[in-house]
């Protein structure tokens, strides 16, 4: 008996099975780490630390927005936006539900446990967002209802 030599549609398929498994493999491979996750990380790290290192995560000439007020600019600004918020609770624990990174932005979504100085705990849900430049947080925007911090209606104040 002589043997058939395979067809040409025969060799291509298996000239694809390793293609395929290669592709496979590739999805399934856990993507690398850049740098925006690098800063991800400090950010999410920084945010445990009470003395907040705003020259090393911002840069000089930064805008920081809440839902309500005008933004903080610069590192003295965002250092009166900290001593109010120090001024209103005398706690707070933030844990990072979900961090996201695109071209030049980082997106934290934040549960966080505040004990206002009235003796209130309140549960914040708030999303960050953080624009990027050379490798600095440049603009960033808070998302959370503002209300959920208000004293409750007819309390003293």
């Amino acid at each position: 008996m002589a043997m058939k030599k395979p067809t040409k549609k025969a060799s291509n398929a298996r000239a694809r099975k390793p293609a395929r498994r290669a592709a496979k493999a590739k999805a399934k491979a856990k993507p690398k780490s850049t740098s925006l996750d690098a800063l991800a990380r400090k950010i999410v790290r920084a945010t445990q630390q009470p003395d907040f290192p705003f020259a090393t995560l911002y840069t000089v000439d930064c805008t920081s927005a809440e839902p309500m007020g005008e933004p903080a600019r610069g590192h003295a600004g965002l250092e009166e936006k900290n001593a109010r918020w120090a001024q209103m609770q005398s706690q707070s624990v933030w844990t990072a539900r979900n961090v996201w990174t695109g071209k030049n932005t980082i997106c934290i979504e934040w549960d966080g446990a505040v004990t206002m100085r009235d003796g209130r705990q309140v549960s914040l849900r708030e999303i960050a967002v953080h624009e990027i430049r050379d490798g600095k947080i440049q603009h960033e925007r808070y998302y959370y209802n503002p209300l959920a911090l208000a004293p409750p209606a007819g309390a003293a104040q």
